[in-house]
């Protein structure tokens, strides 16, 4: 049960990090930490922030925050109103990781108590910290994770702060806001807790005696937290119980013996021979992971029928078999796509563009990195709404495709990485970047209507030559800087064009 929940909360506390991390490297969140917005595109962050804590479940409120810790974008004015307060003290408590999720922490909401915990990770602007993401998570998702857990009879769940404050605690049907004990009569657990050295010792066990009787706790750590999920046992209940089980086996062993003796050279003729062979059949399955494998039966009692059910489940594991390989296959392929237009997301395309580099350096052939982004793209949002806007991203993305006949992958908002590899396309990369802008070609119906709108995009492409070892030492960091910058000087000189460097020229 623990390793569940750990799993569970590991993964929930993983996707905040890629969250933030993504949030981070969008153009126009670095851009408001080095205070290069006007307010017009602050507010925009600040609905883009609004619209992600609306779209994502447990999440009240996200922030960004400058070095001096500032508050330089927020979703949620109230909310970073009361996490301003402390901001110098969630910072610190990092001890320099790039993602932590904070203690609990309390303040007054429309004059109640209201509970959340902070998930911070750091921004950075080539290797150089400019501030921070911040995300208020509500506690109900810990409160969930108890009621889901299947526990023992007379056991209780724990997940405790890094200052032993309770964030969910009791059974499925009982939650508990407070230890049920006092302090005296914790006084022997408190005593066996303090002493560990989670550090040290991340999992592990401990007993201890409350009110007479023996209880055992077995405790984990909490990545990416100082926080422990503690599973309590009482133990006095399981060793009745146990004692009451040995009388039980006990008698059933002995009833066994006697039918043994009294069935005799007849029964284990008519049954250890079979079921030999039923053994022999599925040790082949568990050596060989062959599923295909089958028990041979001509027989027609009851050893017979087990014999066609055992076969008739090898054929359902079989048939599991192939379909959980194929829905293995489809949850690696969706974790490599951005989840709206289908195209690599940002973590898989750069990695994608440095796999294509060392394969480029190796063989000297060409190859070119394209950076698009889309013109204007705040007004699609803003005049038309934001099903307009994913109808506009999932053209582009589709255009992209088709046109540069590159691998396309979604960086940021509006912003594209196509990587050109077939040299056909590369000997015609202009005409296919002309294709992409031409007017005729880059509009889309809305859907429900016949209105069409056009999809302008500033381009930056950079062609990079590896033949006599021109681009032996480029990086896939170098080459995005390049077309990157090469995207700004398409937009500098009007816009719906684009701008075509060499490297290493």
């Amino acid at each position: 049960m623990a390793n569940s929940q750990l799993a569970e909360m590991g993964d929930f506390c993983g996707q905040q990090r890629n969250n933030l991390n993504i949030l981070g490297s969008m153009d126009v969140s670095q851009a408001a930490l080095h205070g290069e917005l006007d307010q017009d595109m602050l507010q925009y962050l600040d609905n883009i922030l609004y619209s992600r804590v609306q779209a994502t479940q447990y999440l009240k409120s996200i922030m960004l925050v400058d070095t001096n810790h500032h508050i330089a974008a927020s979703s949620n004015e109230s909310s970073a109103a009361h996490a301003g307060q402390g901001l110098d003290t969630l910072i610190e408590r990092m001890n320099g990781n790039p993602f932590y999720i904070t203690n609990t922490l309390t303040y007054q909401q429309n004059g109640r108590n209201v509970q959340s915990v902070i998930a911070i990770s750091e921004i950075a602007d080539h290797d150089k910290v400019i501030g921070y993401a911040l995300s208020e998570i509500n506690l109900d998702f810990y409160d969930n994770i108890r009621k889901r857990a299947k526990l023992w009879n007379e056991s209780t769940f724990y997940l405790l702060d890094g200052n032993q404050n309770i964030i969910s605690a009791g059974t499925q049907e009982d939650k508990r806001e407070t230890f049920v004990t006092t302090n005296a009569e914790r006084k022997n657990y408190q005593e066996k807790y303090n002493a560990i050295d989670f550090g040290a010792n991340p999992q592990g066990s401990f007993t201890y005696r409350v009110g007479g009787n023996s209880y055992i706790t077995y405790y984990s750590n909490v990545e990416y937290t100082d926080w422990h999920v503690l599973l309590s046992v009482n133990m006095d209940c399981f060793l009745s119980r146990g004692q009451i089980s040995l009388l039980l086996l006990g008698f059933l062993v002995l009833l066994c013996t006697v039918l043994t003796v009294l069935l005799g050279r007849f029964v284990s003729r008519r049954i250890v021979q079979p079921i030999h062979h039923i053994s022999d059949t599925l040790n082949g399955i568990q050596q060989n992971q062959d599923y295909s494998l089958r028990i041979e039966n001509v027989r027609k009692d009851e050893l017979g029928t087990l014999s066609e059910e055992i076969n008739g489940l090898l054929s359902f594991i079989e048939t599991e078999n192939v379909a959980k390989a194929k829905r293995e296959q489809l949850l690696r392929e969706m974790a490599q796509k951005d989840a709206l237009t289908q195209v690599y997301n940002a973590e898989n395309i750069r990695r994608y563009l440095s796999d294509a580099i060392d394969r480029h350096q190796s063989d000297g052939t060409p190859m070119a990195v394209l950076f698009v982004d889309v013109d204007d793209f705040k007004m699609f949002n803003t005049d038309y709404g934001h099903s307009v806007g994913d109808q506009a991203l999932l053209f582009i993305a589709s255009l992209l495709v088709r046109e540069t006949g590159g691998i396309v992958g979604r960086v940021g908002g509006d912003e594209f990485l196509s990587i050109v590899e077939d040299q056909e396309r590369l000997e015609a990369l202009e005409s296919g970047l002309d294709w992409v802008n031409n007017p005729s070609h880059s509009r889309f119906v809305l859907r429900g209507s016949r209105e069409s709108l056009l999809v302008a995009c500033s381009i930056g492409a950079v062609v990079v030559d590896f033949k006599e070892n021109y681009g032996k030492s480029v990086t896939a960091e170098q080459l995005m800087g390049i077309a990157d910058a090469a995207m700004y000087e398409a937009k500098n000189n009007g816009k719906c064009g684009y701008v075509i460097q060499h490297y290493p020229s």
